[in-house]
């Protein structure tokens, strides 16, 4: 059996397209961390408010568990509803860049 002739290929890469390369992946970090934020404040104030609130009205009205599960429910709703909506503006956002560059990479062909 005889060895396979192995090929030395080099490529280069231009500049320009690394920093492009670059910025895009900066971008996408600096999205990834700001929607992160913006998706643990929604989260604190969606489930802190309704369990505090629970806890004040079973406090006032002597009635212990009560008012609490029902703002644990609301907290477990309305946090799903803050990580839904921040996952579809995460894909909208994604979705619309992609669309940018595409429309960017047809103008620079032409």
């Amino acid at each position: 059996m005889g060895k396979a002739a192995a090929t030395n290929t080099t490529t280069t890469i231009d500049p320009v397209e690394a920093k492009l390369e670059q910025a895009s992946v900066f971008a996408a970090k600096q999205q990834f961390i700001s929607s992160t934020f913006n998706m643990g404040w929604r989260l604190a104030i969606t489930v802190v408010v309704p369990i505090v609130a629970g806890v004040k009205i079973d406090d006032h009205f002597r009635t212990s568990p009560s008012f609490t599960l029902v703002g644990l429910m609301l907290a477990v709703f309305a946090g799903s509803a803050a990580v839904w909506s921040t996952i579809k503006q995460v894909n909208k956002a994604q979705a619309d860049e992609a669309s940018e560059n595409k429309v960017s990479k047809r103008e620079a062909k032409v």
